[in-house]
């Protein structure tokens, strides 16, 4: 699993006392939020993944782990059941709500509005943990509604933490660094044929 010691704090532009502040998990018995906000392969669902174990394995903590998309999935075919408001009512009772990715794949208007609603319920119960590629002013692109927009950023940060990690992406850093390395004596060189 990650924690923090495999993330690299030298590498990147997020703001490593903040991390290690949150990593202590004090942040959710007031139930407030944690936003991570910055590019791909920047280390937000690291981070975000090293404070839910965290979480879990020191604190004792509920926690729920989902990508935001298969949980708005799950929103929509539970209201097509008619079993609308049975995951809200077992995240409630959870410590803490991890959504990774946010804004990387679309979802229905319907769904970013059963999103809203259930990211209400928890306000000021549940903490709440989002990663995201996407900046606060881009948001209304998934829920479709600027002023629910609005409303859910308003509830959402009003006790919230916030943490940029730039758009510099480690993954694509380290497979370019691999890519200029040169072939080790002896060992032959890949090309195509």
């Amino acid at each position: 699993y990650r924690d923090l010691a495999g993330f690299d704090f030298a590498s990147s532009e997020i703001n490593e006392a903040l991390v290690r502040q949150l990593h202590r998990c004090e942040f959710i018995d007031p139930a407030d939020n944690v936003v991570l906000v910055g590019g791909p392969g920047t280390g937000k669902t690291h981070i975000a993944t090293a404070i839910g174990v965290q979480a879990i394995e020191h604190h004792k903590k509920r926690i729920r782990f989902f990508s935001t998309v298969d949980l708005v999935n799950a929103l929509e075919q539970e209201k097509a059941q008619g079993k609308a408001g049975q995951i809200a009512n077992r995240l409630i009772r959870s410590d803490l709500v991890v959504l990774d990715e946010l804004g990387y794949l679309p979802f229905s208007a319907s769904g970013g509005a059963l999103l809203f609603h259930l990211l209400s319920k928890l306000y000021e119960r549940t903490s709440v943990i989002i990663t995201t590629n996407l900046s606060f002013s881009e948001w209304s692109t998934i829920f479709g509604d600027a002023k629910m927009t609005t409303a859910l950023l308003d509830r959402l940060t009003h006790h919230c933490h916030i943490l940029e990690t730039g758009n510099d992406s480690f993954r694509f850093r380290n497979s370019s660094a691999q890519k200029s390395r040169k072939p080790k004596e002896g060992t032959p060189a890949l090309t195509r044929s």
